[in-house]
């Protein structure tokens, strides 16, 4: 082969080479390096803690109405007005209701003096006494009516059972209401419940070993950072029939300058009873820093100095909850994706996620 040929060749490797050289450069300049969630293992009771989605409830709600209906003359509180027991929250017009007690208590006063005279004229033997006992019917009936009356008056104005504050107005002034209609909801300063759901798997080992009257707290979906301690109210001895679980309340109060309404969505943390007697000193990772092929289960575990990450399979404890026991493939202090781990792979360079 000419001695030119060879050279030309020669250059043209040169030059692939280079080419290719570049092309890696840049591939690794478009790769870049990921963020990721770390925890650090370590010993944590956390999955001995049963969580369940609850409910607020306030232990002391009611929803007044009008038991006469008229027309709507007075309506003195707004929705969120604090209000204290016996305030007057509104009032019907009074007029017809007034004037039905004028006519009741004039037609009383008649019928009382009739049968005082009857009373007086039986005495004197001037009348029979069918007749009285005809006026003694008359008041009784005319005394029942003034009665009556009276209540329709007393019952045209809404008053505040209890200190608390107005959730709901759903009147307007001038409003024709109509008896019994839902008017003005209060909500009372006593308290306020967590309602959740419990299998009677749960129900039963709890029920023993009172449980869940202790080292139980609440967690608001409004305000996650705040753990409210509860305790255990009541259970109800009865399943509900579609989900064939038990209504289990905790009682607890707001804690100063969170406001917490009926409605709000929960999470209720208990310690959970199947666990007591295990030992407690174990190894416990978030659900999302597990992740499965076919039937093995494995984390990405991420070397401190090179911050790459490298497949580790581990075998954890069947159970529910946000944490699982980890029984074998991990050691406490090593460090772990949290979460995304379906995005990473072998050999991957990660950088921890922060939220600035």
């Amino acid at each position: 082969m000419p001695a030119i040929v060879q050279a030309l060749i020669i250059l043209l490797a040169v030059c692939l080479g280079a080419c290719d050289s570049d092309t890696s450069s840049k591939d690794a300049a478009k790769s870049p390096v990921r963020p990721a969630k770390l925890i650090e293992v370590g010993q944590s009771d956390t999955n001995y803690f049963l969580n369940y989605p609850a409910v607020i409830h306030s232990q002391q709600l009611s929803v007044l109405s009008f038991e006469v209906g008229g027309m709507l003359q007075e309506l003195r509180v707004i929705e969120s007005q604090m209000v204290k027991e016996g305030d007057v929250l509104a009032q019907l017009n009074q007029r017809d209701l007034r004037a039905k007690l004028t006519s009741a208590r004039a037609q009383f006063e008649n019928a009382k003096v009739e049968y005082q005279r009857a009373l007086y004229l039986m005495k004197q033997n001037a009348i029979s006494k069918s007749k009285l006992e005809e006026r003694k019917s008359t008041l009784d009936v005319n005394q029942s009516l003034l009665e009556i009356a009276d209540k329709a008056l007393q019952d045209s104005v809404l008053i505040a059972p209890f200190a608390g504050a107005i959730s709901n107005v759903s009147i307007e002034k001038r409003q024709i209401i109509q008896p019994g209609e839902p008017a003005i909801s209060i909500l009372g300063s006593g308290g306020l419940e967590a309602k959740i759901n419990l299998p009677s798997s749960i129900l039963a080992k709890a029920g023993g070993q009172g449980t869940m009257a202790t080292d139980s707290y609440l967690v608001l979906h409004a305000a996650p950072d705040h753990h409210i301690p509860i305790m255990f109210k009541e259970s109800s001895l009865e399943a509900d029939k579609a989900t064939q679980t038990y209504a289990v309340t905790f009682s607890f109060d707001a804690p100063e300058g969170l406001t917490i309404l009926p409605g709000m969505n929960a999470v209720v943390w208990f310690r959970n009873p199947i666990e007591l007697t295990k030992d407690l000193k174990k190894l416990s990772i978030p659900l999302t820093a597990i992740a499965v092929d076919g039937e093995q289960k494995y984390v990405w575990v991420v070397d401190k100095d090179s911050m790459m990450v490298s497949r580790r399979n581990i075998m954890v404890e069947a159970g529910v909850g946000v944490n699982l026991s980890v029984t074998s493939g991990l050691e406490s202090a090593e460090v772990i994706v949290a979460a995304g781990v379906d995005f990473l792979s072998e050999g991957m360079k990660i950088r921890p996620w922060s939220k600035d």
